[in-house]
């Protein structure tokens, strides 16, 4: 075994190139095809049981309430019932999260549907909640919403994205004339 020849050095040196080229080349071509693929939508989880749900956006619009997109059929008030006695968790995203948001529970009594006044929280204040349903009052719709920059006649910022659980256990009573 001799030493390699000028020309097999050379060609060796060219070759380790060629390969760190197309290594580059592939790296970075996959970080341009895959760098937006990551940028989820914000979304919202729940669980309750062994139930687990993750809403995505009804609708979803830029904070001055351009590029707004429809949310896939099925987004709006996505089922996860909450038996009377039992508690649903619900956790919000970083995106939601870090951003003012709004919740807002609606509950069955035996009065009909009333809905609670909405929570507002700060950013980064708040991931996660729990809301308990009980005989008296049956959790039905839990809201989470992201105000826009912009408002509307009487100055309340107008909803620029929107997540709905529909948390009614199928086959309650609901009594005549609620709404």
């Amino acid at each position: 075994m001799g030493s390699l020849t000028r020309g097999e050095k050379k060609f060796g040196l060219i070759a380790a190139a060629v390969i760190l080229v197309a290594a580059l080349v592939v790296v970075g071509s996959v970080y341009l095809l895959t760098r937006d693929g990551f940028d989820e939508k914000p979304y919202v989880q729940a669980t309750t049981g062994k139930r687990l749900v993750t809403v995505e956006p009804t609708i979803f619009c830029g904070i001055d309430l351009s590029d707004c997109e429809q949310g896939e059929p099925g987004t709006f008030a996505k089922k996860l019932p909450v038996p009377a006695g039992q508690s649903v968790l619900v956790s919000v995203s970083k995106e939601i999260a870090s951003a003012p948001w709004v919740l807002t529970l609606e509950y069955l009594t035996p009065r009909g549907f009333e809905q609670r006044p909405p929570q507002f929280f700060a950013p980064n204040e708040k991931f996660s909640f729990t809301a308990r349903s009980t005989p008296d009052a049956v959790l039905s719709t839990v809201e989470v919403r992201l105000p826009s920059s912009r408002v509307d006649t009487s100055g309340a910022p107008i909803t620029r994205a929107f997540w709905s659980i529909s948390t009614l256990p199928p086959g309650t009573k609901v009594p005549a004339g609620a709404s």
